[in-house]
């Protein structure tokens, strides 16, 4: 995947924000050695989620 020069803000509510956190983690967890570049941007797209708020 390129280099994004072009950025898109998106607003999340927490749920939201969670739900995309649970999907990225579970397409991370299926992603094997032949995908290892969708892999590696999977694990760099949750490093820039914002962690969750504690309860």
């Amino acid at each position: 995947m390129q280099d994004a020069s072009v950025s898109f803000p998106i607003e999340l509510s927490p749920a939201e924000l969670a739900l995309v956190r649970t999907a990225l983690e579970m397409l991370e967890d299926t992603l094997g050695h032949e995908e290892a570049e969708e892999l590696a941007e999977v694990q760099v797209l949750l490093r820039r989620l914002p962690t969750p708020a504690s309860d």
